[in-house]
């Protein structure tokens, strides 16, 4: 695992994870707020599946396998997951010394994991998000079983959710983050930007949030 950027010590503010999650990894944003305005305090990449195991065991590996070896890798990939996300998160919020109240995470891409591989394989839709769909069911578990609140957002609406919670508009919550990248330097990508978005529209759950004023010249 690795942890990058600014942290900031000192502040009462707790803490909402973003999340940008892939199949086997993810990036973890973690904002707080200072004086009312919101402040990146961590940002990491995290593995969420163990060395040696696929990372798309539905879409690839299972295809072929009988019933039985199919279930019982699948199994032994969520279980890893699972594992692997509770870490993440308990590593986060120890390294950050304050409560994390929340992660927040793109809407999940399936209604609920498949019932089996059979049903994953039996319909072309549930198959091309049956892995993402474990990894997002994984971190919603690590997170319950930590303590800690889940907050989901449909795809592209969380800068318009964030926006509002700060007051402002898209286009003014864009150039602000954005232009984080020059006080964070890299990487701070698209992925790093959704996150923090989704855990600014989280975070106003807890406290109130505006933009920083600019900087006088």
């Amino acid at each position: 695992m690795r942890s990058l950027g600014v942290r900031v010590e000192g502040f009462g503010c707790p803490v909402a994870a973003g999340v940008a999650d892939h199949n086997g990894w993810a990036i973890f944003v973690g904002v707080s707020a200072n004086d009312g305005s919101p402040v990146i305090v961590d940002r990491r990449r995290v593995e969420l599946i163990e060395p040696g195991l696929p990372k798309q065991p539905y879409e690839h590996e299972t295809a072929g396998m009988n019933a039985d070896e199919a279930e019982r890798l699948v199994q032994e990939v969520r279980e890893s997951a699972v594992h692997c996300a509770e870490r993440a998160l308990s590593r986060l919020r120890s390294s950050l010394g304050r409560e994390t109240v929340s992660i927040a995470l793109r809407a999940a891409p399936l209604p609920r994991l498949p019932e089996s591989v059979a049903e994953a394989h039996a319909s072309w839709h549930i198959l091309m998000r049956a892995d993402a769909m474990l990894y997002h069911d994984a971190l919603c578990t690590a997170a319950g079983s930590l303590g800690i609140e889940v907050a989901t957002f449909p795809r592209e609406e969380e800068r318009r959710e964030a926006a509002d919670a700060m007051a402002t508009t898209a286009e003014r919550l864009d150039l602000f983050l954005s232009g984080l990248r020059a006080s964070l330097g890299p990487p701070w990508q698209q992925d790093h930007q959704a996150a923090a978005a989704r855990a600014i529209a989280t975070l106003e759950r807890y406290t109130t949030l505006r933009l920083p004023k600019p900087q006088k010249p």
